[in-house]
This record gives C-alpha cells, sequence and structure tokens, in this order.
C-alpha cells in the first residue's frame, strides 16, 4: 500500500500548489484592477523592462 500513500501525497502537494497558484492569479487580478500593476503595450518593451531590472 506503499504506492497508496505516495500518491496521496502526491494529490495533497499538486491540490496545495493549484491553491497557492489561484490565489496568486486571484491577487493580481485584484492589484490590476486597481491600477496597482505594470502594463506594457508590446512584447519588446516588456522584455526591456526585464533586461532593466538589475
Amino acid at each position: 500500500m506503499a504506492g497508496v500513500s505516495e500518491k496521496a501525497v502526491i494529490q495533497d502537494a499538486n491540490e496545495a500548489a493549484l491553491r497557492k497558484f489561484e490565489e496568486g492569479v486571484r491577487r493580481s487580478i485584484r492589484q490590476a484592477d486597481k491600477g496597482l500593476v505594470k502594463t506594457f503595450k508590446t512584447k519588446e518593451e516588456f522584455l526591456n523592462h526585464l533586461k532593466n531590472l538589475e
């Protein structure tokens, strides 16, 4: 039955990761609705921003 308990542990970890991801998406949407996030008009503008973060 070791396989069953290992599967349950993996499933629990996956569910926890999914809940964490979903909350991050919800938080991001709330921040975007409040105008608290930076947006970019083009992919190049976004990539330039990432390159200049240091």
